[in-house]
């Protein structure tokens, strides 16, 4: 008997549907890194997709956002570089402060 392999291509595909819009990555050389209350953000020298400055992090993952102010804070004090995964269709951010006109929340921080 054959099997057939239509069935897991279907299955991803339906997977695939379900999925949130993507996200786009953004090379960021950061001019400015701040802490909030609610939010922790960098600001990048140059703006990435149309307007965007400033990559959010909220605040209430403790943990998390000190490992991120940690590199953050790294990259602006050796002048590296940091790659931002965001997504740019949401303005969620808005919610802890972050500017819906040149803010996104963060995703996940590379240092280079």
């Amino acid at each position: 008997m054959k099997t057939s392999r239509i069935a897991p291509a279907l299955a991803l595909g339906l997977a695939l549907t379900s999925l949130p819009a993507l996200a786009d990555s953004a090379s960021c050389t950061p001019s400015n890194v701040a802490v909030y209350s609610s939010r922790i953000h960098v600001k990048c020298a140059a703006s990435v997709a149309g307007g965007i400055w400033y990559f959010a992090l909220p605040t209430t993952d403790t943990a998390h956002a000190n490992r991120m102010l940690s590199l953050l804070s790294t990259a602006l004090a050796g002048g590296r570089t940091l790659s931002i995964d965001y997504n740019p269709s949401t303005t969620a951010g808005t919610s802890i402060g972050c500017q819906s006109n040149d803010c996104r929340l963060i995703n996940w921080v590379a240092m280079w």
